[in-house]
């Protein structure tokens, strides 16, 4: 297996408590089935169905049209991509039938030539060969421009893929790319064959996108009825001999946070991700649920729209960091149980730096600032210059009772430094359709995707020319541009470390966005469900062939 910390050259590559009340939903999900077949104690068993609770809906199953994690999790039951990320961090193949490396020689001495050997005889959930034509339309897709695809970050260095046979895909770059297995373990491959002849401006909106049907994953599509429920069963024709399984996983959407902490409770859901912290006390008194807490690779920001003129402003954007206290706040609404955040890269990460400015509280130098800047308190004590007011708008997405505290709380301290903000709870596809990737807003509240290569940066940070779609701050250096590039395309890691280094000091002297905390991941596990498995940098149903059910 090859580990994030094992690539070119030494390169690394990160890359029974009270119920709570709640409404029950206008469609029940199925209920749970028969028993699993019998084995011996600890031994897989044959048979079954898990119910997953999802505290959004999915809107597109493939990852790069969507902004939801939770779509790219039930995709991922039903599609497969070329490789996946473990729960220790490693590579493993998937539909490849290895992952390229310099030994094994699916990677030139250069890095610019990527070989992928794919697994023969797998086949599309209607019986349709899965070849290397499949990649090649996945990644012309992802490239086309009439396609609105997220990013094209990395992918656009490529500057050719060949095709030697049915079961081999050879991309060849123009400029290595340190973070293309990240790039590759996220894409699931798509079905040349139904998709080949839909005029790319159509593709979006084709309905496959809401079925995966037919996908090359453990999990057949079955059903989605919008609001309530997504249902997928068994494939029979996995290519993982004797997986998955279970008979099938229905996947029950549920937006409220209490709700779903009471079906947990209940036996409704056996398991659901990322619960929030005010959640922790209440599963923890559950005696059937196991708690598991990971480490995120990624932090709750508040995205800055540098659009806006006032957000422009440098000084503003200093300001908001050093204007409320992160010890307060994850000491007192987050239970201790995360750390601040002051940086996209972990300091777990080998590309960290502590040579940074960590905006520790400082409503001072805030004041501070933003009296040079010639924004003046009026007499209601919000800041202004001429006729722009420093009171913004915050979206935020509806359903979580934690969220909204923590912006009161850093709200309540930015209105001491003369900033006003007003928290507006709006729903997934307006935050993630519309806002974010459009601009349409002012501060939008959320958490980055789990990044695993520092290169991964460059999504968030990279001139919007170089970037429209991810950097949803509208954010542009050209001087970060190129550090930042110039350690995506180095092989050396050292001097990569030194790259980032640079990059993370320059960020947080003008910082595009506000840090706010690191994420933990709080899985509560139903205990009659057996074999799952966190991975901290990738998707939590990354191994649901391998769940099983325990009666």
């Amino acid at each position: 297996m090859w580990t994030r910390r094992k690539f070119i050259g030494g390169m690394v590559l990160l890359g029974a408590g009270t119920a709570l009340g709640a409404c029950a939903p206008a469609q029940q999900a199925p209920q749970q089935p028969a028993g699993a077949t019998q084995a011996p104690a600890g031994q897989p068993r044959r048979g079954g169905q898990v119910t997953v609770g999802l505290h959004q809906e999915p809107d597109r199953l493939w990852g790069p049209i969507t902004g939801l994690t939770v779509a790219q999790e039930v995709a991922d039951l039903i599609n497969e991509p070329l490789i996946r990320i473990n729960e220790r961090q490693e590579y493993v193949p998937a539909l490849a039938e290895q992952v390229p490396s310099i030994e094994n020689g699916g990677i030139s001495r250069d890095g610019l030539v990527w070989t992928f050997k794919l697994r023969r005889g797998v086949k599309w959930h209607d019986g349709k060969p899965f070849t290397s034509r499949d990649v090649l339309f996945t990644y012309q897709t992802i490239m086309h421009p009439d396609v609105p695809v997220r990013g094209r970050v990395g992918w656009n260095q490529i500057e050719s893929v060949d095709l030697p046979d049915d079961y081999t895909v050879v991309f060849r770059f123009k400029t290595l790319d340190a973070a293309f297995l990240d790039r590759v373990a996220i894409v699931t491959i798509l079905p040349q064959h139904i998709l080949g002849n839909v005029p790319p401006k159509d593709l979006a909106t084709h309905e496959w996108f809401r079925t995966n049907r037919p996908g090359l994953g453990p999990f057949k599509f079955v059903e989605w009825r919008p609001g309530n429920y997504i249902m997928v069963e068994r494939n029979p024709d996995y290519y993982v001999s004797g997986q998955p399984y279970l008979d099938r996983i229905v996947i029950k959407i549920i937006t409220d946070a209490n709700t779903l902490t009471n079906q947990l409770e209940t036996g409704e859901v056996d398991i659901r991700f990322r619960m929030l912290n005010d959640q922790v006390p209440i599963v923890q008194r559950m005696s059937h649920i196991q708690l598991i807490t990971t480490n995120a690779t990624s932090p709750w920001i508040i995205w800055v729209n540098s659009q806006d003129p006032r957000l422009s402003d440098r000084a503003v954007r200093l300001a908001l960091n050093y204007g409320f206290d992160r010890k307060a706040l994850t000491g007192t609404v987050l239970r201790g149980l995360v750390q601040p955040a002051w940086s996209l890269i972990p300091p777990t990460s080998w590309a960290y730096s502590e040579d940074i400015d960590k905006f520790d509280y400082n409503p001072q130098k805030a004041r501070q600032l933003l009296d040079e800047a010639g924004w003046r308190p009026g007499p209601d004590g919000i800041r202004a210059k001429g006729d722009q007011r420093l009171s913004f708008e915050i979206l935020n997405i509806a359903g979580e009772q934690e969220r909204v505290q923590i912006l009161s709380f850093i709200g309540s301290q930015w209105k001491e430094i003369g900033i006003e903000t007003r928290i507006k709870n709006v729903d997934v596809a307006t935050m993630w359709g519309n806002a974010l990737p459009r601009g349409q807003y002012e501060m939008a509240y959320s958490y980055t995707g789990r990044y695993v290569d520092p290169a991964d940066l460059a999504q968030h940070y990279l001139c919007p020319e170089k970037n429209p779609t991810t950097n949803w701050g509208r954010y542009c250096n050209p001087q970060l541009d190129e550090i930042l590039l110039k350690a995506q395309s180095t092989i050396d890691r050292q001097q990569r470390k030194t790259l980032y280094a640079q990059a993370l000091k320059m960020i947080n002297q003008d910082p595009a966005y506000v840090f706010v905390a690191w994420r933990a991941d709080h899985t509560p596990v139903n205990k009659r469900l057996k074999g799952y498995k966190p991975a901290p940098a990738y998707l939590e149903m990354w191994n649901a062939a391998e769940w099983w059910v325990e009666q």
